[in-house]
């Protein structure tokens, strides 16, 4: 399969065809992200309680509502197609 790339557009007006900007790729399981659909609902919960205790619940919910949303985990190293 093959790669549609996003060329950037530079200062001058023309396309910098030397740094495409390449798609990420999923590295996140099915069952890793059914795992993650419960991010948002962590997210405005940690929201709603406030303190540091919510701010680190508000943060671990968005991390996992990235991850469900993107497929992509930035702590993971492996790729799936």
């Amino acid at each position: 399969m093959t790669e549609v790339l996003n060329y950037p557009m530079t200062h001058q007006g023309v396309r910098d065809l030397d740094h495409p900007i390449r798609p990420r790729r999923r590295n996140s399981g099915v069952e890793e992200r059914s795992g993650s659909t419960l991010g948002p609902v962590r997210a405005e919960f940690g929201m709603r309680r406030g303190g540091l205790y919510g701010l680190l619940l508000g943060v671990l919910g968005g991390f996992l509502a990235y991850r469900w949303i993107t497929g992509h985990c930035p702590a993971g190293s492996k790729t799936i197609r």
